[in-house]
């Protein structure tokens, strides 16, 4: 046995003839199939790649290939080159590009070590064929010209007397088809070795540059109303017969051609891009269609009876979702709102006050086609928002602003990884040359705003005195003790007592605002701003004014929530030899004015109990470092006789102003309440002065501090409630006071008073441990006894109990949502039967006192001759239960029906086909007017409950509701 010829170009070799052959050819491409011939029949199972050694030099590497025997010549080996591609479809080949490959069949008659190819009488190959082969032509086609692509399929040769295909017609030419089977693949098959990547993705099963559309009225010089035809796509390769074969199978099968006339047709497209491994265009590309069969579809009558969750969308579901029923849940409103979802990066603020959700742009944030009976304009005032669903993901912002408590009531799940914050602002960096004290800072929802700083004295007597800068003179008037308004520092807001919803709370609880310096008081009745450059008096701290350094105003001091704020406390130079009055330091809010109980601590919303915390004060302005021309000796005395006694320096100050404090919310979860996230509810701090700290520093920019706001207010409640064990999940801690002037030398600043700690509430269907959630709230218990005392404890902030039911609305309201349904069959849509004879959709609601669940739209013993719809309404405020229906047109396969993604280049829902939600399922048919590309295939269903109703005793569940279909 020897070899006689092969694809290389074998030619025996000049100094060997007989048993050494060289390569004619040496350089090949990475895909090149390679051929030889031997002089007898090749015993297959001897070739091997020992008998056939292809390694790669240097590494030594056999690259990956395929043996075989042609069909057609016994003598005849191929040998392959191993074809494979990736996840998304791109092609790797055995050679590598560039590569350079040692290449030997070993020769019995040039004393080659074996193994051997063998014949089948097991005579060795007696010559060697030798080469070094170098992978250097890059790919190549594997038919030669641009490839063309044949679609078959299937049609229906004959039926049963039902109508039901029982023969068919195979490989059918696609172009001009009818009644082709419902279930049939398409086929369609290349003639070549294609790019598979040009073609369809194995992994997923989908294709970017081949598409199925449904002409929905058969016209295909309107493009306009298709709707893509949703399938799979696989791929097939057989390097032998050099054809690439991609099959598609239509989800659910091919739509019913319908009764109308012309019937709708099916439309395959050929994207350009579609080239083989030559790169080689697809010579027949463009638009093939063909016509389904005519399906008669009985009516669908889809019941759901609640004995199992299949159908449930559990986290836009709070009521009870079965055994055999659905009845009302604990709470967590209607969801009228739908859902909304704050992806990473995103900031969304609400308006506890008005919202206008038109300014939500993103239907990826909220789709204003979910909210239920959508009013006109879309405002939501009064802070309470009812959603479906929330979803705040990592790195996502809900702010919440306004001056009412905020309420989030979600019928589902509440699941915050990201930040809810209602946080108090700070005070700001404040310079105290500017004439307005500082700005205090905004509160969070029901807060109470941070109190200003005092405004700069008036200094308009003043302007040139020591040259010293006096821009922009103060008050006009600070003369007297009622005009001195206008430089002391602001209170913090307070907190409405005894309740937000009394007729005429008061305000308590805000840190006080520190007096600006010097003024009158009962101890220093001649202290006062002075009036002129001879007024020196009034700067007077005690009588050897040449000793004395006029000290600063006061800083503001703390707001109180579940404790006291903290009082401010002023710090000035002084001389030990010299006494001289201070400002009195201002007070901190004082928690006990909230009369705080068990009571108070429920938080309640329904009795006004949920309320945001107080601000901090606002820093007293100030004429700090102002001074006479007296020349200061010791011992201190009077001027000389004869000299002129005047103010030789002014400056005036202006106060930085207070932190706000945190809000008050509530968040419900009808189903649950999931916190990986955080919920800041954080007192603001209080302003400080932009002045450095530090010694030596400019005494002309010297702004007073404010104090800090308060915590504000929590409250979770929901079936479960899981908090995520770190530290900070819930933040109710009060704000740190700014630092204002003080002590030069050492510098030692004012203080601004700290903001007393919030309040968290917790409420489950078993009462939460206070000892498992403490340490995930801050402040910590050691950090409040570290400022208060061992007197207080962690049971001061947090409090839980059993959530109980709730009947008031809206919090009381609960519901369930279905999953999306799409019903099993060769349909194009779905249309919803009106009430004719029998309603087009009904449910059965047990009624006390009865055997047997009573119809809500048809005959009931209850109130003849008036449906239980008729006697309880429909409208969502006034009747017990509503039920709402809404649609949507799905363009591929629902993979999870119970989270289909709405929007977004994920979502499977044709763009804009999603309804609003309607009374009646028949509404859905004709909401799109004539625009077929988005006629609903799928739809879901919501029941909501309001327990407030006087009928609702007489409701004990919902056995059942049935929708009636007419696929089509």
């Amino acid at each position: 046995m020897s070899i006689v010829r092969c694809s290389l170009g074998c030619a025996a070799s000049g100094t060997n003839p007989t048993t050494q052959m060289l390569c004619g050819e040496t350089e090949v491409f990475v895909n090149q199939e390679l051929t030889f011939e031997f002089s007898s029949p090749i015993k297959f199972s001897s070739v091997n790649t020992n008998s056939f050694q292809l390694v790669e030099i240097p590494s030594g590497r056999t690259p990956p290939g395929a043996f075989s025997i042609s069909p057609t010549n016994p003598n005849l080996l191929i040998y392959r080159p191993q074809l494979t591609f990736d996840s998304a479809g791109n092609a790797s080949f055995g050679l590598t590009l560039g590569a350079t490959y040692a290449f030997k069949i070993p020769g019995a008659g040039t004393n080659d070590l074996g193994p051997f190819i063998r014949n089948l009488n097991d005579q060795d190959n007696a010559n060697r064929l030798a080469c070094t082969l170098v992978a250097s032509q890059g790919v190549r086609d594997a038919v030669l010209g641009s490839p063309s692509v044949t679609i078959t399929l299937d049609t229906v040769k004959s039926r049963d007397p039902n109508g039901d295909p029982i023969d068919f017609n195979v490989n059918v030419p696609a172009r001009g088809a009818i009644d082709v089977y419902r279930n049939s693949p398409v086929r369609m098959v290349f003639n070549d070795i294609m790019n598979p990547s040009s073609l369809a993705n194995p992994v997923t099963r989908t294709s970017e540059s081949i598409a199925f559309f449904v002409d929905p009225d058969g016209d295909l010089t309107d493009p306009g109303d298709q709707v893509v035809l949703a399938g799979t796509f696989t791929l097939e390769i057989n390097q032998a017969q050099a054809l690439t074969t991609v099959i598609f199978q239509p989800s659910g099968g091919l739509p019913s051609a319908g009764h109308q006339t012309p019937g709708r047709r099916i439309l395959v497209t050929f994207a350009p891009g579609i080239v083989d491994l030559g790169d080689h265009a697809l010579i027949n590309p463009g638009v093939v269609s063909f016509t389904p069969e005519v399906i008669d579809f009985d009516p669908i009558i889809l019941t759901e009876a609640f004995d199992n969750n299949l159908n449930e969308d559990a986290v836009h579901s709070g009521a009870t979702w079965g055994p055999g029923v659905l009845t009302v849940g604990r709470g967590g409103g209607s969801g009228r709102l739908g859902e909304l979802i704050v992806p990473p990066g995103q900031v969304v603020e609400l308006d506890t006050d008005l919202e206008d959700f038109s300014s939500i742009t993103s239907p990826l944030i909220f789709n204003p086609s979910n909210v239920i009976d959508r009013p006109d304009p879309f405002q939501v005032l009064g802070g309470v928002f009812e959603f479906s669903r929330l979803r705040v993901d990592a790195g996502g912002v809900l702010r919440l602003r306004g001056s009412n408590p905020a309420r989030i009531l979600v019928r589902g799940t509440s699941d915050i990884s990201g930040l809810v914050d209602i946080a108090g602002g700070d005070g700001l960096l404040h310079n105290s040359l500017d004439f307005p004290g500082g700005e205090g800072g905004v509160p969070g929802p029901n807060g109470g705003k941070g109190g200003n700083g005092g405004d700069r004295p008036d200094g308009s007597a003043f302007v040139t005195v020591g040259g010293a800068p006096n821009p922009s003179a103060g008050p006009s008037n600070v003369l007297v003790a009622s005009t001195y308004v206008n430089v002391n520092g602001k209170a913090g807001g307070g907190i409405a007592f005894p309740s937000t919803i009394a007729p005429s709370p008061t305000f308590v609880g805000g840190g006080g605002g520190g007096l600006s310096w010097p003024q009158p008081t009962a101890s220093t009745p001649t202290l006062h701003m002075p009036a002129d450059l001879n007024d020196t008096s009034g700067l007077q701290l005690d009588p050897f004014h040449e000793c004395s350094i006029v000290p600063p105003g006061a800083p503001g001091a703390g707001g109180a929530y579940a404790l006291s704020g903290r009082n401010g406390v002023v710090v000035a130079d002084t001389f030990s030899a010299v006494p001289f009055n201070l400002p009195p330091n201002a007070l901190g809010g004082n928690s006990a004015l909230l009369a705080i109980d068990e009571f108070v601590r429920s938080l309640s919303p329904e009795l006004g109990l949920l309320r945001g915390g107080s601000g901090g004060g606002g820093g007293g302005g100030h004429l700090q470092f102002t001074r006479s021309n007296a020349t200061p000796l010791s011992p201190c005395f009077t001027p000389p006789v004869g000299s002129t006694l005047q103010v030789g320096r002014y400056v005036a100050h202006s106060g930085a102003g207070g932190g706000g404090s945190g809000g008050a919310l509530q968040v419900v979860g009808g189903r649950a309440i999931i916190l990986r996230g955080v919920i800041d509810a954080s007192g603001g701090n209080g302003g400080s002065g932009t002045f450095p700290l530090t010694s030596g520093s400019a005494t002309f920019d010297l702004a007073q501090a404010g104090g800090a706001g308060s915590g504000g207010a929590v409250m979770l409640q929901s079936q479960t409630i899981t908090i995520q064990p770190i530290p900070g999940r819930i933040n109710v801690s009060g704000g740190v006071g700014g630092e204002g002037t003080g002590r030069s030398e050492p510098v030692v600043p004012s203080q601004g008073g700290l903001g007393g700690p919030g309040m968290v509430r917790l409420e489950a269907n078993t009462a939460p441990s206070i000892t498992s959630e403490e340490t995930k709230v801050e402040p910590r218990e050691a950090d409040l006894q570290a400022i208060y005392g061992s007197g207080v404890a962690i049971e001061d902030i947090i409090s839980t109990a059993t959530w109980t039911t709730i009947t008031d609305p809206p919090a009381g309201y609960s519901g369930a949502q279905s999953c999306w349904i799409r019903p099993d069959g060769s349909f194009f849509q779905l249309q919803f039967a009106d009430d004719a004879a029998v309603p087009g959709w009904d449910m059965r609601l047990r009624i006390t006192g009865q055997a047997e669940p009573q119809s809500y739209r048809g005959e009931n013993v209850v109130f003849p001759g008036n449906t239980l719809e008729q006697i309880f309404g429909s409208d969502l405020g006034s009747a017990p239960v509503v039920v709402r229906f809404q649609g949507a047109r799905a363009n591929s396969v629902l993979l999870d029906p119970c989270s289909v993604p709405e929007a977004g280049a994920s979502s499977p829902l044709a763009a804009n086909s999603l309804t609003d939600w309607v009374l009646h399922p028949a509404e859905l048919n004709d909401f799109f007017g004539a625009d077929q590309s988005r006629i609903p295939n799928i739809f879901r269903f919501t029941i909501i409950w309001d327990p407030s109703q006087v009928t609702f005793s007489q409701i004990e569940g919902v056995e059942d509701i049935t929708i009636t279909m007419l696929p089509d």
